[in-house]
């Protein structure tokens, strides 16, 4: 069962929403709290692609690796964020509709540790409030470019 979830529908084609979002680097345009996302592997993005992203969390930086567990070109893909014993998964899903793209999100949030497990939902509703509404700026980012 997912931790918090989100949808979306974005009048462009899935090609071009995909290759956006997929593209780790794109994140500090859409997640507020991002400041930077840098891809510390070779090739092309999918399964295995790892980046490095910089967020501030409740005022402070915070340093996670990012993997990507899934990859199907323009359908889905799954990131998993590593940072400190919190683990926490990404899944997207894109469908091409007549309006443009539906892109589903879903989050599930793991912790490892004494003293996370016991913060576990309050880490949960931190994560929520930061990019809980991440879609929603997506699709304002292409509502206001001529392309992105």
């Amino acid at each position: 069962m997912a931790d918090f979830q989100a949808n979306v529908i974005i009048a462009e084609p899935v090609e071009v929403v995909f290759s956006y979002m997929s593209n780790l680097e794109n994140a500090s345009d859409y997640m507020d709290n991002v400041k930077k996302t840098t891809k510390l592997t070779e090739g092309p993005i999918g399964i295995g692609a790892k980046y490095q992203e910089i967020r501030i969390v409740r005022g402070k930086e915070a340093v996670a690796e990012i993997e990507f567990l899934s990859y199907e070109e323009n359908k889905t893909y799954t990131t998993r964020s590593h940072s400190n014993g919190l683990l926490v998964d990404y899944h997207y899903r894109f469908t091409e509709i007549a309006e443009g793209t539906k892109v589903e999100f879903t989050a599930k949030v793991q912790v490892t540790g004494f003293w996370m497990k016991l913060t576990k939902r309050f880490l949960i509703n931190i994560l929520k409030g930061e990019d809980g509404d991440h879609l929603h700026q997506v699709k304002v980012n292409f509502e206001k470019e001529d392309t992105i």
